[in-house]
């Protein structure tokens, strides 16, 4: 089956698992306030540990597979923008009970746009340049160049991503060009800004 929450996809299995054998016995008030603590976490809120330990205190694992499950099921329902109609409706077809479904739709109506807008924050994270700083020096630098440092933060290294710093040397004639480009597109973006 494909569900609109997993942006009309298979829910994964280890969804599927923890919201039959965990989720559901969970009373529907401690679904609700563990749910609000995850989206208040989502949102950049502080993640109270100790609070979601007094909730999840009769699971195993500390609860941890039922914060990432709802924290899954949050963050995709925001993802793709997925009503809280048809969040509970796909919810309760993978095995969550009906008053179980309700909380978790009022968590997300209440928490969604917040979600959404961390979700855009968080794009294009990747390889984001933070800084730009010339560090030319004249025994180190080549001739006619000039050698830029680059900070870079979420650099993918190995796979895994980290704060970098890059050291670039370009000659002159290219560093004109560059900012000449550079300057045009900054021109076209203005207009588009102004646009609307």
């Amino acid at each position: 089956m494909k569900f609109r929450f997993c942006g009309e996809g298979d829910c994964p299995d280890w969804v599927l698992a923890e919201i039959i054998s965990t989720l559901s016995n969970l009373s529907i008030e401690n679904l609700e306030k563990l749910s609000d603590l995850v989206a208040t976490g989502i949102c950049g809120g502080t993640f109270e540990e100790s609070g979601i330990k007094l909730l999840t205190s009769t699971l195993t694992n500390e609860g941890k597979t039922a914060v990432a499950c709802i924290h899954f099921m949050l963050i995709n329902a925001a993802r793709y923008n997925c009503t809280e109609s048809i969040f509970g409706e796909e919810i309760q077809q993978l095995g969550l009970p009906k008053e179980h479904a309700a909380a978790m739709c009022r968590v997300l109506q209440k928490h969604s746009g917040c979600i959404r807008q961390k979700l855009i924050d968080k794009a294009f994270r990747i390889n984001e340049l933070q800084s730009v700083s010339n560090v030319t020096s004249s025994g180190e630098t080549p001739a006619n160049c000039a050698t830029l440092e680059l900070k870079i933060s979420q650099e993918l290294v190995e796979g895994l991503p980290k704060d970098t710093t890059q050291i670039v040397n370009l000659e002159r004639s290219q560093m004109i060009a560059l900012l000449e480009e550079l300057k045009v597109c900054r021109d076209i973006m203005d207009k588009y800004e102004n646009k609307n």
